[in-house]
């Protein structure tokens, strides 16, 4: 493990110990966080603590500011280091450039959702399905902005695209396990692969992209709730009809 690994792990305990907010509830929208509002508090939430923590936590949550408000090719070392009052020369300190604090707080940002997605452990499958879409639906609304620099990040530094692949194909790993039926277990992978990849892309047009044709389901979202759990529902209980 390298020290950046280890950092990273002990970052998101600590952050997940400073969530307030409730997992095992049906509807799990409101455990949605805003990354934006919840780094900000989280640097808050370091006083007391060693100089250069604070500091790192601050010029993450100028990171996530940033990137919110410009996108990633608007990201500059000089307008974090605005957004946190610090010299650049701090800045390298803790990073050799843009795209490596862009890489860290996009990674705790997934790092951070997988964690505090709904588990519902004991509930109905419909039930999983209904809650996880309702999670992830409202997550895509409160930091549109933030994601949509995600994109331009992963062509710039293909190590972070590899990385949030590997992270999709462990959550599809955890889907295919709980998917009913006898379909041989890759077909499973592969359906939550699809599954995943749907509702990213569609989240993603909706939400961040804000494509004409699509953007204004992002005011209905009960609705577009109900259509994706019915499409989960349905490719996650099929059994193999051949």
């Amino acid at each position: 493990m390298t020290l950046t690994s280890i950092y990273l792990a002990v970052n998101i305990r600590f952050m997940v110990r400073q969530m307030e907010i409730t997992t095992d509830e049906p509807e799990s929208a409101e455990a949605a966080f805003d990354f934006v509002e919840f780094m900000a508090r989280r640097a808050k939430l370091m006083r007391g603590r060693p100089k250069r923590v604070r500091t790192r936590a601050r010029l993450l949550a100028a990171a996530v500011a940033e990137l919110a408000a410009r996108g990633y090719e608007g990201l500059t070392v000089e307008g974090i280091c605005a957004s946190a009052e610090m010299a650049r020369g701090t800045f390298y300190l803790y990073y050799g450039d843009r795209s490596k604090i862009a890489v860290a707080v996009y990674r705790m940002f997934w790092t951070l959702t997988q964690k505090s997605r709904p588990r519902l452990r004991g509930r109905s499958l419909d039930e999983r399905i209904r809650s996880t879409n309702a999670f992830y639906l409202a997550l895509y609304a409160r930091n549109a902005a933030f994601l949509a620099g995600q994109a331009s990040l992963a062509r710039e530094r293909p190590d972070f695209a590899i990385w949030h692949d590997q992270m999709n194909h462990g959550w599809s790993l955890v889907i295919a396990a709980n998917m009913p039926g006898n379909l041989p277990r890759e077909e499973k992978i592969l359906r939550a692969r699809a599954l995943t990849a749907m509702a990213d892309e569609l989240l993603s047009n909706i939400f961040t992209a804000r494509t004409p044709s699509l953007r204004h389901w992002a005011n209905y979202p009960d609705q577009l709730a109900a259509c994706l759990t019915a499409i989960w529902t349905q490719v996650a209980t099929a059994d193999d009809n051949r």
